[in-house]
């Protein structure tokens, strides 16, 4: 029998709630690693050294900002394909796809989450 691959998802978000929220959906799913960080240039540098399948990033964080940690990231080889999920309390301004490519990241979601809807994008990116 083939073990299932262990798909790794990084966070990035500062509050507790909301990364209570993202633990508790990976939690539900199986063979998902998770790792996290609450201060965004410590978070950028957890995912640099890592091997992410999935990022997770607030969009408002201390020290950097989610667009500017996939911005960064996006620069990086191996970081031109994986899946990169910005999280936002605050409403997009402006034309989103422009935004989106401009950033490079996937998807954008609004806070309160739809935690179903959520967990099934989650689900889609691994499959």
């Amino acid at each position: 029998m083939l073990e299932t691959e262990l798909k790794k998802v990084y966070i990035v978000e500062d509050d507790r709630y909301f990364l209570d929220v993202y633990l508790a959906i990976l939690n539900q799913m199986e063979n998902i690693e998770v790792f996290y960080e609450t201060v965004g240039d410590k978070g950028f540098d957890l995912i640099k050294a890592g091997d992410p399948d999935l990022c997770i990033l607030d969009y408002k964080l201390p020290r950097m900002d989610g667009v500017a940690i996939c911005k960064e990231l996006r620069k990086l080889p191996k970081f031109q394909k994986i899946p990169i999920i910005i999280v936002s309390s605050s409403p997009i301004r402006g034309n989103k796809e422009e935004i989106f490519e401009a950033a490079g990241f996937d998807r954008w979601y609004e806070k309160p989450l739809n935690l179903q809807e959520f967990k099934a994008n989650i689900a889609s990116l691994f499959n």
